[in-house]
């Protein structure tokens, strides 16, 4: 499958500290779930995790700083394989 720029569709919080972020290649949606998601919380003390990835989206989980799910700003890297 070869990879290029992906663009985001839409994200949301499906629920309090839980993310989906929709995406597809500019020639049709990825085909499988074949990827990674590097997530950062940019405040000091809280965390993120990927908790899903699919074919045409991913989740992710952020908690604050006393370790509660909170709706916080966070950045992200996706990176497939290119073959």
């Amino acid at each position: 499958m070869a990879w290029g720029a992906v663009q985001i569709t839409a994200s949301q919080w499906v629920s309090t500290g839980v993310c989906r972020v929709d995406f597809q290649r500019p020639n049709g949606l990825v085909k499988s779930a074949d990827y990674e998601i590097f997530c950062q919380p940019l405040n000091s003390g809280q965390r993120c995790v990927v908790t899903g990835r699919y074919s045409t989206y991913f989740t992710v989980e952020v908690r604050n700083g006393s370790g509660a799910l909170a709706n916080l700003d966070f950045s992200f890297q996706m990176v497939g394989n290119n073959y």
